[in-house]
């Protein structure tokens, strides 16, 4: 999995909820003694973010100097957050909890993708499929049923087609356009385990 990393949620933030950010990560990092010596001094994000909530309030009633002055002062409250937050990363090495503590949002992990039990899968070749499965840790076989009965009530309804070693196999000279219902089951050295859940496919 990879490390936890500090997302930079601050900067699309409204300048009035920057002002209130701010002054929680300062209150924050400041009560827990894991951040004691910040790359950025403490007094420093106050000072940006008592600067940015000043010109806010000057802007709302000035002219365009004073909204120049207001961007320029949310920008400089943008660099100081990122500089704190890089220096919450370095001392946290990963660990969410300690980021979480400072008053920073986490950036989401990726979601571990999930290959299905049993797929079929048109391989580009007219007639002709894969038939995949998630390996099995063990596994002497692999083996693979085809069915073109839509009942497939009994056994019988049932021909296997191919064994395999590897947990994919592909199936050809198929009729194209034509409905065919695949399964699979694994052999370990407990024996042979039930045929998944069949899966229909029109074949190409």
């Amino acid at each position: 999995m990879k490390k936890n990393r500090i997302v930079a949620s601050y900067v699309r933030l409204t300048r009035s909820d920057k002002v209130s950010k701010g002054r929680q990560v300062s209150a924050e990092m400041q009560a827990n003694s894991k951040f004691g010596d910040p790359d950025v001094a403490y007094v420093q994000l106050d000072a940006a973010t008592d600067h940015l909530e000043q010109t806010m309030v000057a802007a709302a009633s000035g002219g365009k100097e004073d909204t120049a002055l207001m961007y320029q002062a949310e920008e400089e409250w943008n660099k100081t957050m990122r500089l704190m937050s890089r220096y919450v990363e370095r001392v946290a090495d990963g660990d969410g909890a300690v980021m979480l503590s400072a008053g920073f949002d986490l950036a989401k992990q990726p979601s571990p993708i999930q290959r299905a039990e049993f797929s079929v899968e048109h391989n580009g070749k007219s007639g002709s499929v894969i038939l995949r499965r998630r390996a099995v840790e063990g596994a002497k076989s692999y083996l693979w049923q085809m069915s073109s009965s839509p009942l497939h009530e009994t056994d019988n309804d049932w021909k296997q087609v191919k064994a395999s070693t590897q947990a994919s196999v592909e199936i050809s000279g198929l009729t194209p356009l034509t409905k065919y219902w695949f399964r699979g089951s694994v052999v370990t050295k407990e024996g042979t385990s039930d045929f998944c859940a069949p899966v229909m496919h029109v074949v190409m």
